[in-house]
């Protein structure tokens, strides 16, 4: 079966959504797809998926993580990219693991000087690192490429 290239765009709401949003222009003429949370923010977004947030209880982090499987197994992404939060990390997981699906991490801007949680957990699995603090560089290790304030 021929991979789609499509992108998944993954982000929690709130200010990783904004980033999101801040770089949307990149992604422009790619088939894309976001993968949220809904919320006031979010709601109106074009070719998005919205799952509950993991984080309210271990049966919405099940339920989320059986939702993201379908999302991927239907999308089939060529890659996955976030800004974060907790929602990248089992999309992440699954994407790599089930689906072969390259990975790119964008440490969110607010990280200056120690790592997200987010951050550290996916790291040893994606493709392409990047901070956008220097003395993020330290906390990661080789494989975090430093490319600026991107937003």
């Amino acid at each position: 079966m021929k991979r789609s290239k499509r992108i998944g765009l993954i982000c929690s709401a709130g200010g990783h959504y904004t980033e999101m949003l801040q770089l949307w222009e990149a992604f422009e003429g790619y088939p894309k797809f976001l993968l949220t949370y809904r919320e006031v923010t979010t709601k109106d977004q074009k070719d998005a998926y919205y799952i509950e947030n993991i984080f309210r209880g271990p049966i919405a982090f099940i339920k989320g993580v059986f939702k993201t499987f379908i999302i991927l197994w239907r999308e089939r992404p060529a890659i996955l990219f976030s800004t974060g939060s907790e929602i990248a990390a089992p999309a992440f997981y699954l994407g790599k693991l089930l689906f072969r699906t390259q990975l790119i991490y964008l440490e969110c801007s607010a990280q200056v000087y120690r790592p997200s949680l987010t951050g550290r957990c996916v790291y040893p699995i994606t493709d392409l690192f990047l901070v956008q603090w220097e003395p993020l560089l330290k906390q990661y290790g080789p494989k975090a490429k430093y490319v600026g304030g991107l937003i």
